[in-house]
């Protein structure tokens, strides 16, 4: 007998998630408390589905979950890699599915791992659906401590957003430089590009390059100056000339009056 899936909310995730399984065959009914043509009370989804999916802002996850009429054989879920299954106690079992994919626009989640958190009995049947989307599975333990969970957060946030504020510092230092700060971007991201795709193809230490992979301190000891110059805090690069010394020396990059020179400069 094929599932029936309630998804609970229509934001960003939703508007992805839906027509996802949608596409791979499953039956979806979306739950709204002002439903459109098509859509249903949360109350009267829930009722008619097997899987329940709650894609609410994380904050309202457990309040809406104590809302809903229950019944046995249901499975909630909810795609939050930051809320404890805890939030969907109500509910007869529950599930984590979290795409680690950023939802801007029409962007969709096929290619992304999807962490998922669940017991032996609904795993099998989450990872074939996951699969079904285009996904790749990513076996959580379940349920996740409170201290992985944070760590696991952390991890797709830092991946994410902290690229950002690397981008945001050096588009400062562009604009520091005098040039056009609408050109910053375009002419930086394909630099974080083609980075990230040598991480992947040769790991993270194999793809480090720069005056740090290179023990280039001169060079180096100038960019410190141009943060100052440029009236920005030197505690990001600092931050950062650390951790690439540390891939660098992973790597074999540098000799030792070359590590030594940069571990005083950055220290």
């Amino acid at each position: 007998m094929a599932r029936r899936h309630a998804v609970i909310g229509f934001g960003r995730l939703a508007r992805a998630l839906v027509p996802a399984l949608r596409a791979a065959g499953e039956a979806v009914v979306v739950g709204r408390r002002r439903p459109g043509d098509g859509e249903a009370e949360p109350a009267d989804a829930a009722r008619a589905a097997d899987w329940v999916w709650l894609t609410v802002p994380d904050d309202h996850i457990a309040a809406t979950a104590a809302s809903l009429p229950w019944r046995d054989g249901q499975l909630a879920l909810h795609c939050s890699g930051a809320t404890p299954l805890a939030a969907l106690a109500p509910a007869p079992a529950a599930a984590g599915f979290h795409p680690l994919k950023l939802l801007a626009g029409d962007a969709g989640l096929a290619g992304a791992h999807v962490g998922i958190e669940a017991d032996d009995a609904h795993r099998p049947a989450l990872e074939a659906l996951a699969l079904g989307l285009g996904l790749v599975p990513l076996a959580l333990p379940c349920p996740m401590d409170a201290r992985a969970r944070a760590a696991y957060h952390a991890a797709a946030n830092l991946a994410a957003s902290g690229v950002l504020a690397v981008l945001a510092e050096a588009s400062a230092l562009w604009q520091a430089a005098g040039l056009a700060g609408d050109q910053a971007l375009p002419a930086l991201l394909p630099l974080t590009r083609g980075a990230l795709d040598t991480a992947l193809a040769r790991g993270l230490a194999g793809a480090v390059s720069g005056p740090v992979a290179r023990g280039d301190v001169g060079v180096l000891a100038r960019h410190l100056d141009a943060l100052l110059a440029a009236g920005l805090e030197a505690d990001l690069l600092f931050a950062l000339g650390r951790r690439q010394l540390a891939l660098a020396e992973a790597a074999g990059r540098l000799d030792e009056a070359q590590a030594a020179a940069l571990h005083a400069l950055l220290r």
